[in-house]
C-alpha cells in the first residue's frame, strides 16, 4: 500500500491518536499517584529534650513578681477567618506573654528554613519549640508549638492514639522553671474528626495531666465543650480547677479551648478575640502556692 494513500495516511493518524491517548493518560495516572502520595500522613513520633531554641531569650521570674500569665491560642497557622496567613497579627495578639501553647502551627514549606513557632518566637523575643504531630505532603509538618520567656528544665512530645482517623495529634509535657519550683504544663491539640479518638487521646492527656506533680497546667484546643461526659470525668476529679471557667457565660458557652489546673492559685482569666485566627486567644493569671514556694526554700 502506498504510503501516500488514504488509508495509509489514516493509520498513521490513528496511531498518533492512540500515541496521545496513551500520553494523557500516563499524565494523568503520575498525577493522581503523586496526590495519593502526597495526601499521605505519618506519624512525627516521640521527641524529648531540655530547652528550647532561642534559649537566650529566657528569664528566671524575678522574686518580686508572684504573678505570671500563662496562654493558649489555637492561630489556624496564622490565618484569619477571612484573610491569608499573617503572623504579624498572630504575633501582635501574643505580646507580652509569658508563656503560650500553640496549636494548629505549620512547619516550613520547601523555600522556607523556618516553621511558625520559630518565626514567632523571633519575632516576639521568646524562646520557642515546634513540636510537630505528623508529616505531610513528603515534607511539610503540622502540630504544636510552645513560646516561652519562662525556664525550661524539660520537655517532652508524645504521641496520641489515632485508631480511627488518618491524621496525627501529640501532647508536649514541659517542666517550667518558676521561683526554682517546677511548674508542670502540659500542651494538647485533640482531633475533631471522631468522637471515639477524641475521647481516647483526652483520656490520655487527662490521665498525663492527673499524673504529675502538682502544681500541673493542662492546656490547648480539646475540640470538646462543658457537655461532653469526657470531659465532665475530667473536671469532676479532686483538684482539678477550670481556670477559665468565671469568664462571661458568651465566652464560656460552647468553649473548646481550655485551661485546666491542679495546685495553682488563679489570680486572674481573659479572652482575646482576634481576627488573627478562627479561635480567640485564652489566658490565666497565676501564683506558685505559698506551701510549694516554702517547700522549694527549705
Amino acid at each position: 500500500m502506498n504510503a501516500d494513500t488514504p488509508q495509509a495516511e489514516s493509520l498513521t493518524q490513528g496511531g498518533r491518536q492512540q500515541r496521545r491517548v496513551w500520553l494523557v493518560g500516563l499524565v494523568v495516572a503520575a498525577a493522581l499517584s503523586t496526590w495519593w502520595a502526597a495526601s499521605l500522613r505519618m506519624p512525627c513520633g516521640p521527641a524529648a529534650g531540655h530547652e528550647f531554641s532561642g534559649a537566650s531569650a529566657v528569664v528566671a521570674v524575678p522574686a518580686e513578681k508572684s504573678v505570671f500569665r500563662l496562654t493558649t491560642f489555637n492561630i489556624h497557622g496564622g490565618r484569619g477567618p477571612n484573610a491569608p496567613v499573617d503572623l504579624n497579627l498572630t504575633a501582635a495578639v501574643l505580646a507580652d506573654q509569658d508563656f503560650v501553647g500553640l496549636n494548629e502551627v505549620r512547619g516550613p514549606w520547601l523555600w522556607q528554613s523556618e516553621d511558625q513557632s520559630e518565626l514567632l518566637g523571633r519575632q516576639l523575643s521568646l524562646a520557642w519549640l515546634f513540636a510537630p504531630a505528623e508529616e505531610r505532603y513528603w515534607h511539610y509538618r503540622f502540630g504544636n508549638g510552645v513560646l516561652s520567656k519562662l525556664p525550661v528544665r524539660d520537655w517532652q512530645r508524645i504521641p496520641l492514639p489515632s485508631p480511627w482517623s488518618d491524621g496525627y495529634r501529640n501532647a508536649v509535657r514541659l517542666a517550667l522553671d518558676v521561683h526554682s519550683t517546677t511548674l508542670n504544663v502540659v500542651v494538647t491539640h485533640l482531633t475533631r474528626s471522631d468522637d471515639r479518638e477524641r475521647h481516647v487521646q483526652l483520656e490520655a492527656v487527662g490521665d498525663l495531666f492527673l499524673s504529675l506533680a502538682e502544681p500541673a497546667v493542662l492546656m490547648g484546643d480539646l475540640n470538646t465543650t462543658r457537655d461532653d461526659p469526657a470531659l465532665q470525668k475530667l473536671l469532676t476529679r479532686p483538684g482539678v480547677v477550670d481556670a477559665l471557667g468565671d469568664l462571661p457565660a458568651g465566652r464560656s458557652q460552647g468553649r473548646i479551648d481550655w485551661i485546666l489546673t491542679r495546685g495553682l492559685n488563679v489570680a486572674g482569666a481573659g479572652v482575646k478575640e482576634t481576627a488573627a485566627s478562627d479561635h480567640p486567644m485564652f489566658w490565666i493569671e497565676c501564683e506558685m502556692p505559698a506551701r510549694i514556694l516554702k517547700d522549694a526554700k527549705e
